[in-house]
C-alpha cells in the first residue's frame, strides 16, 4: 500500500487526494478523486463526510468477462478491460465516443483493435463492493464505522484514570506539533511538488508522442543520405519525402551511373524498392524509407 500511494503521488493532479483500490495478487486497480471537492459536495447535501465512505461506482456494478466492454454509468459512458473477473483499465466519455477514439483506446490497452463500438450495457448494481476492496482509510477508521464496536470503545473510555487522561494530553499537543510541522513542510514543497507534477505530464506525453512515429525522423534520412553520396562528385538538387516514400535529384558534370546509386542505397538497411529515371540533366532517385526499430508498417 505504501508504494502504490507513492505510485498514485505521481500521478494525481489533487493537493488532498482520496482514493479507492481493489488488489489482485500485487496488481491494484485504482479511482482517484479532489478528497476536498468531493467532501464540500457531500456537506452541500449536508451529510457529514466523515460517516460517508465514498465507493466508485465500476466496484459496485457486476464485473465483465475478459475483454472490452463499454458501460452506462450514472453520469456518462464507460470504457473497460476485464481480465479473469479484474479491471485492468478504463475511460469515461460524457457521451458515446467517436469511432477513432474507441480505436485508440482499444489500441493502448493491449486488445485487438477495432473501429466497430460494442453495444452499450448496464450492468446490475451490486449490494457491496467486489471482494477485496480497500479505501484509503485505515482500518481502525472501518472498524469506527461499528455502531456496536463504538459503543463498547466509549463506555471503556469513559472510565480512564487521571494518568491515562494526561498522557492523552500529551500526546494530544505533540500530535497538534507534528501536523504543524507538516503543514510548514508541505507549503514549503508545494512549488516543488507542481514542477515535478508538470515534468512527469510532459514526460509522459512525449512518451506518447515518440511510440507514434513509425518512421526515423527526416533529419536522420537526410545525413544517411548525405553519408552515401559524399565519395560521388553529384550535387543534391532537389528533395521529397512523405511518410515512407523518398524522392531526390541529383546533377553532375559528369555522366552519372544510376547503377552505382541504386546499389549503394539497395545496401543500406535503412532503404528498400529503389529506382532510378531521368528528369532532363537530373537523375531522379526515389525509394521507400524503412519503419524505425520496433514500429511496424
Amino acid at each position: 500500500m505504501s508504494a502504490l500511494q507513492l505510485k498514485i503521488s505521481a500521478w494525481s493532479p489533487f493537493e488532498d487526494t482520496r482514493f479507492s483500490v481493489i488488489w489482485s495478487d500485487n496488481v491494484a486497480s485504482v479511482f482517484a478523486w479532489d478528497g476536498a471537492a468531493l467532501n464540500q459536495r457531500i456537506s452541500d447535501h449536508e451529510y457529514n463526510p466523515i460517516d460517508c465512505e465514498v465507493v466508485p461506482e465500476a466496484f459496485i456494478r457486476t464485473p465483465g468477462s475478459d475483454g472490452l466492454r463499454l458501460v452506462s454509468c450514472s453520469d456518462g459512458i464507460e470504457a473497460q478491460v476485464w481480465t479473469r473477473g479484474f479491471l485492468t483499465a478504463s475511460r469515461w466519455w460524457a457521451s458515446i465516443p467517436p469511432a477513432h477514439e474507441w480505436a485508440l483506446f482499444s489500441r493502448t490497452t493491449g486488445e485487438s483493435v477495432s473501429a466497430a463500438i460494442p453495444d452499450l450495457l448496464e450492468p446490475e448494481w451490486l449490494e457491496t463492493p467486489w471482494p477485496g476492496n480497500q479505501t484509503h482509510g485505515t482500518p481502525i477508521a472501518q472498524l469506527l464505522k461499528n455502531e456496536r464496536l463504538v459503543a463498547a470503545c466509549t463506555v471503556i473510555l469513559l472510565a480512564p484514570c487521571i494518568y491515562l487522561g494526561a498522557l492523552w494530553l500529551s500526546y494530544s499537543a505533540m500530535a497538534i506539533n507534528v501536523k504543524r510541522d507538516i503543514a510548514a513542510i508541505e507549503d514549503e514543497s508545494r512549488a516543488i511538488r507542481f514542477e515535478r507534477a508538470q515534468a512527469l505530464s510532459a514526460l509522459e506525453t512525449a512518451e506518447d508522442l515518440t511510440s507514434l512515429r513509425r518512421y526515423p525522423h527526416q533529419l536522420e534520412i537526410f545525413s544517411k543520405t548525405h553519408h552515401l553520396l559524399r565519395q560521388h562528385a553529384v550535387t543534391l538538387s532537389s528533395w521529397d519525402y512523405d511518410d515512407g516514400v523518398l524522392e531526390f535529384g541529383l546533377e553532375s558534370d559528369d555522366d552519372i551511373d544510376s547503377r552505382v546509386f541504386i546499389s549503394a542505397f539497395e545496401d543500406d538497411p535503412l532503404f528498400s524498392s529503389v529506382s532510378a529515371g531521368t528528369r532532363g540533366p537530373r537523375l531522379v532517385m526515389r525509394m521507400e524509407v524503412s519503419t524505425a526499430p520496433g514500429q511496424s508498417s
